[in-house]
């Protein structure tokens, strides 16, 4: 038997490298190990009891300020528009107030949500209830998606109103079946009420919705998204005092947003301020009706494309406004509750639109009103004295050009006051020569007198819109339309035809400098701020200017005898009127239709009282439409300071 050996590796290897040598350290058991865990226990300690201090101090000492920002973490605010302020007349009586408008709210969290691009979409309970309401007021499901998504970017957290103008049978059906509309919600916000109805939708002007071009202009840097502002008118020019802001609400909101509770008012917003006008209703009511009287007038005197008018009346001396009417009138009341009055409005074909206020807005030639002014003109440069005379005659050659009188079998030499009385205007016309011979030496005497009266240019009325105006003159008249200035331009300006245009109100702060010496006034509508306690802030309009007016006494002595003296172009119309009145008539030519009727004016003639301006766009001549007109509102006037 052979016998075999095997070696069999130890199983633990020997180490390369052995210690020489090793000390024995007491590193457990030492005082500097328990030294160093004592250290590190008392750190510990110290950590728990500042964190323990910090604790108790939260929910004990300042608890009530996290208690409150808990709170507020679970509510959310909203803004509710307060009421704006009263307009009343300059009697106090009421023009505009406040009243409720129903309506119905959709809650967006509830009915949908943003998406990615901040575009609101309804989700399927939205589209469910959107085109059940949709049904009930006979809405585009659309139309209703866009109005909550106009409100979402005005205010993400705020009820969109879905439905303006909400009857009384749809408030009440969706209130009694509230269960079956989650999300929707009947309320009640504020809205103008007009007790004088239609009057005033000259100046009393409309609301709207601030656009996000408006807020970027800041134009009205006290607002919010979205809310409701003037947008012309005084409700525009006053809305800093008449708005009312907003009270700030709060509802209860879930962790995801949505409200399971009501709008409880946390801190209401200030009362609104209220406005007194200038205007006495009234006499507006008065103006009104008689430019449709001259428009009656105006057919029965064959001119049946007389359509429209505007009539100012105004204190000389202030230039308060006493009534400032256009026909055809705005209806604010509509416009105020019914959206598909505004939308006629803009999609009107043919006519004049309310939407324009001829009283401030409308430029027509005025004809022979304008002569007063060009006689001043001619006064001031000295080419007439108060009893120079001129010839009038039935016609004059200018130019190779015929320039014919409405008298053409005339030929007298007058003096300006019968000048004005009669009207003539070939004897205008020679001024018109004379004026051009002074311009070709640098002088433009009549647009220069017509600008500083206030033609031309705005007047500085306070509310909005107002037009500027034409008074040509050689550059204006080769850079509007690169011709040159002849001799036939001034003699057509100098009896207020040619390329002149004027606003009524312009024409009426210009015979009110001629009839108070020369002070240029600013028209204006308010005339008060009113506190909530009643308290008034009366508003300052110092005059725009002082002209120094030359021999002015003989224009108001023709004038006078234009409306009381025979052969007066406005005798038959004034001359038993039993106060004094100085007024002038125009018949202006326009492009198209029948004539411009005009009858400017002041009362009395020698202690003025009160201007009034009458225009009726194709009513033939002005003793035919405008001189009726503005007797019928002298009338009113005068009646009215009498007590009557």
């Amino acid at each position: 038997m052979r016998v075999i050996e095997i070696n069999v590796p130890s199983a633990t290897p020997k180490p390369r490298h052995e210690a020489l040598s090793h000390v024995e350290a007491p590193w457990f058991g030492g005082p500097g190990f328990y030294a160093r865990v004592a250290l590190l226990g008392a750190l510990a300690l110290t950590l728990f009891a500042v964190l323990g201090l910090r604790l108790w101090s939260l929910q004990v000492l300042h608890s009530a300020p996290f208690r409150a920002a808990a709170t507020r973490q679970a509510t959310r605010s909203v803004l509710v528009p307060a009421p704006r302020g009263p307009i009343v007349d300059v009697v106090g009586r009421p023009l505009v107030e406040t009243g409720a408008e129903l309506v119905v709210e959709a809650d967006p969290a509830a009915l949908g949500a943003q998406n990615r691009a901040g575009v609101w979409r309804p989700n399927r309970l939205g589209r469910r209830l959107l085109a059940a309401l949709a049904a009930l007021t006979h809405t585009r499901p659309a139309t209703l998606v866009a109005r909550v998504q106009t409100s979402v970017r005005a205010d993400p957290f705020a009820p969109a109103v879905v439905v303006p103008h909400a009857s009384m049978a749809l408030t009440s059906f969706l209130a009694e079946r509230a269960r079956s509309f989650p999300g929707l919600a009947t309320g009640a916000l504020p809205t103008r009420v007009y007790p004088q109805g239609a009057l005033g939708g000259t100046f009393l002007g409309l609301l709207g919705q601030l656009s996000p071009q408006e807020l970027a202009r800041r134009q009205y840097p006290w607002a919010h998204p979205g809310q409701v502002v003037g947008q012309s008118g005084v409700e525009a020019t006053y809305d800093r005092y008449l708005d009312g802001g907003f009270s700030i609400a709060r509802e209860s909101v879930d962790a995801l947003g949505r409200p399971h509770g009501q709008l409880r008012v946390a801190r209401r917003a200030r009362p609104a301020a209220g406005l007194r006008l200038t205007i006495d209703t009234r006499l507006q009511r008065v103006a009104q009706q008689s430019i449709r009287d001259g428009i009656a007038l105006a057919h029965r005197a064959g001119y049946p494309d007389a359509d429209a008018g505007a009539a100012v009346v105004m204190n000389p001396r202030t230039g308060a406004l006493y009534a400032l009417a256009s026909v055809p009138e705005l209806d604010q009341a509509a416009a105020a509750s019914d959206p598909a009055y505004l939308q006629r409005l803009l999609t009107q074909k043919g006519g004049q639109s309310p939407l324009v206020d001829l009283a401030t807005q409308g430029l027509f030639p005025t004809g022979s009103a304008f002569k007063p002014i060009v006689a001043e003109a001619a006064l001031a440069a000295g080419l007439i004295g108060p009893t120079s005379t001129l010839p009038c005659t039935g016609s004059l050659t200018v130019g190779g050009i015929v320039f014919r009188n409405v008298e053409s079998w005339i030929n007298e030499s007058l003096t300006l006051p019968q000048a004005l009385q009669i009207s003539c205007d070939t004897w205008f016309y020679r001024l018109g020569e004379a004026f051009y011979s002074r311009q070709l030496h640098g002088s433009l005497d009549v647009q220069r007198w017509a600008k500083l009266l206030g033609l031309g240019h705005p007047t500085g009325l306070d509310v909005p819109g107002e037009s500027g105006g034409v008074v040509p003159t050689p550059a204006w008249l080769r850079k509007s339309y690169g011709e040159t200035w002849y001799e036939g331009q001034s003699v057509n300006l100098a009896i207020g035809q040619g390329f002149l245009d004027v606003t009524p109100l312009q024409l009426a702060v210009a015979y009110s400098a001629l009839a108070n010496g020369g002070a240029v006034v600013r028209p204006h509508v308010a005339a008060a701020v009113v506190s909530p306690s009643g308290v008034e802030r009366r508003l300052a309009f110092p005059p725009v200017r002082h002209v120094q007016l030359v021999d002015v006494n003989s224009i108001r002595e023709g004038l006078y005898l234009a409306a009381h003296a025979p052969g007066g172009t406005s005798a038959a119309v004034f001359g038993n009127f039993p106060i004094a009145v100085a007024g002038k008539t125009g018949t202006a030519q326009v492009p198209s239709g029948s004539d411009d009727s005009w009858y400017a004016s002041w009362a009395p003639a020698w202690n003025p009282k009160v201007v009034v301006v009458v225009v009726i766009q194709h009513g033939g001549f002005g003793a035919d439409a405008a001189a009726p007109a503005a007797r019928r509102i002298y009338q009113a006037f005068f009646a009215r300071r009498a007590g009557r």
